[in-house]
């Protein structure tokens, strides 16, 4: 019995000893791989350790450069780069579009050579007589245009008649009594405004609507007659706050016949190089409003009018007894650039404007320029009105 018991116990403790050393076995081996795994990627990381330090000895001496090496070559770079001149303005820009502009180098504009004899003109309140007679040059218009009007113009319908307006009417450019009239132009980077500069000394009125990203010709106007105020309006405000600011005052608006919001054709900013215009609506101010009430202006000596079509529906302002006669202002001359193809009825009102301005005889039109197919310039000037002839004929 005793020695049953002894044989179970000694059974017993070999199973014993065999499942230690069993367990003992396995997790010796488990570690064993553990410790394996790690070895391999400590070497791999020592490999790619070597391997990237080797690429960077086959490297060239020219392909090493040092810090000083490099900041030498960056300022000689930044020497040898003109700089970008930009125009300053001091104060608070506002974008209806949202894009900055950036200023191209501006060229140098010098004052016409007329500049130095404008200085020594005698004060326009001790004049009385004009150079020119009124009266010869405006017959001598109505002797070119009124035929021209009745027969071959005549002839045509509404839209056929702006088409080929300028054709036939840019003959009477050529009489020696249109000849004889100081008429200077004035470039902008895109076209040409006309004015003949006053042979009187007092101050100038200027008043440009619509200024287009494009103010050549007005910087020109300043510099020759330095004693001149300027006004501008249009709604877009960025860059032609800072163009016109810079001899003028600008208003951030446009101009039309009644106050409100409505549909104008704009050029935005991101479009300068292009020029490409699309319809937009913007805050619109009467333009009688505008020159009466808010500029307190009873004459304008040169005004130079562009919005891609918005003067159509106030083009009966400059009628005798309309809106400006009844506001107290008078118009010595104007540039104008009509778009009767841009609206509905933009052909009927361009042609009732003409005839009426030519039955009228206030003013009479030169310098015809067709810029596009139902689009073109022209030159008013005033022939009637007793100030506007002594300063300016």
């Amino acid at each position: 019995m005793l020695a049953r018991q002894r044989e179970k116990s000694n059974k017993n403790e070999s199973l014993q000893i065999f499942v230690l050393r069993k367990t003992v076995g396995f997790r010796v081996m488990k570690d064993s791989r553990r410790q394996i795994i790690l070895l391999v990627f400590l070497n791999f990381i020592i490999f790619v350790a070597l391997y990237w330090n080797f690429q960077a000895q086959k490297c060239t001496p020219k392909m090493l450069i040092s810090h000083e090496s490099h900041e030498r070559a960056v300022q000689k770079s930044s020497a040898e780069k003109p700089k970008k001149k930009t125009m300053e303005y001091q104060g608070v820009l506002e974008s209806s579009d949202g894009i900055g502009f950036t200023f191209k180098n501006q060229k140098n504009i010098e004052p016409l050579p007329i500049f130095g004899e404008l200085e020594k003109l005698p004060k326009c309140e001790n004049t009385t007589k004009s150079n020119f007679e009124p009266k010869s040059i405006l017959q001598a218009f109505h002797n070119c245009i009124d035929p021209i009007f009745e027969n071959e113009l005549g002839k045509l319908n509404v839209s056929a008649f702006s088409w080929n307006f300028c054709d036939a009417t840019q003959k009477c450019d050529d009489l020696k009594e249109i000849q004889k009239l100081p008429i200077k132009p004035f470039e902008n980077q895109h076209e040409i405004k006309w004015a003949i500069l006053p042979n009187c000394m007092e101050e100038n009125v200027m008043v440009t609507l619509g200024i287009g990203h494009d103010v050549d010709a007005e910087i020109l106007l300043n510099r020759t007659l330095p004693n001149t105020k300027f006004y501008g309006a249009d709604p877009i405000i960025e860059p032609n706050l800072q163009l016109y600011s810079s001899f003028g005052k600008f208003f951030p608006f446009a101009v039309g016949r009644e106050a409100g919001v409505t549909t104008f054709r704009i050029l935005p900013n991101q479009n300068q190089r292009s020029r490409q215009y699309f319809n937009q609506d913007v805050t619109a101010v009467d333009v009688t409003y505008f020159l009466k009430n808010i500029l307190k202006l009873s004459k304008i000596d040169f005004l130079w009018l562009d919005i891609e079509g918005g003067e159509t529906f106030f083009l009966d302002f400059l009628h005798r007894g309309n809106q400006f006669d009844l506001a107290g202002i008078s118009i010595c001359q104007f540039n104008i650039e009509l778009h009767p193809v841009l609206w509905k009825g933009g052909y009927q009102r361009v042609y009732d404007f003409l005839t009426q301005i030519r039955k009228e005889s206030r003013f009479i039109f030169v310098k015809p320029m067709k810029t596009s197919k139902g689009v073109f310039r022209l030159f008013f000037i005033n022939v009637e009105d007793p100030k506007c002839v002594r300063k300016f004929l």
